[in-house]
């Protein structure tokens, strides 16, 4: 009788749970972080800015499936540079959904990024170890001391027309 009562519990839980659409990152050290990274830096979020990617081209209404295919953009004042060829400002790009492991972040905080893609165009999200800077303590231990970002102007700053002339 207890084998039955423990099957039906068992077979009670498993179909009546729902899906999950969750992010699945393996740990993760800071020393690994680094190494997998293409730049390390961090930096003081400036911006951020929510753009749709839509599978048809179209704009609709915010379904569970939009927000999985929109993606966030975030740029940032740089103050330190562990590794990569990091500017002053820069661009981070993340998913807009935790489910499809993008990282959530807050103007005006400070982070700890560790990125990777192409240079022009920098990722980052829940697997990749950024975090607040204010809970980085570990991470700068092994960092050690950085150094300043790049001076050259940053992409957005190269975009933007020349105002005094």
């Amino acid at each position: 009788m207890k084998k039955i009562l423990i099957i039906a519990t068992s077979l009670l839980v498993i179909l009546s749970g729902n899906p999950a659409n969750a992010c699945s990152c393996i740990p993760t050290t800071p020393r690994r972080s680094y190494q997998q990274a293409r730049s390390v830096f961090a930096g003081r979020v400036t911006d951020i800015v929510v753009r749709r990617r839509s599978l048809d081209g179209q704009s609709n209404s915010e379904s569970e499936a939009d927000r999985l295919f929109t993606e966030v953009k975030v740029t940032l004042e740089v103050s330190k540079v562990w590794k990569g060829r990091v500017t002053r400002q820069s661009v981070i790009m993340t998913a807009n959904s935790s489910a499809s492991c993008g990282y959530t972040f807050e103007k005006g905080r400070e982070y700890l990024i560790y990125a990777s893609g192409q240079p022009s165009e920098l990722t980052t999200g829940l697997c990749s170890g950024t975090k607040p800077l204010s809970s980085a303590r570990a991470d700068l231990t092994v960092l050690g001391q950085g150094s300043a970002p790049n001076p050259e102007s940053s992409s957005i700053e190269r975009l933007q027309p020349n105002q005094g002339i």
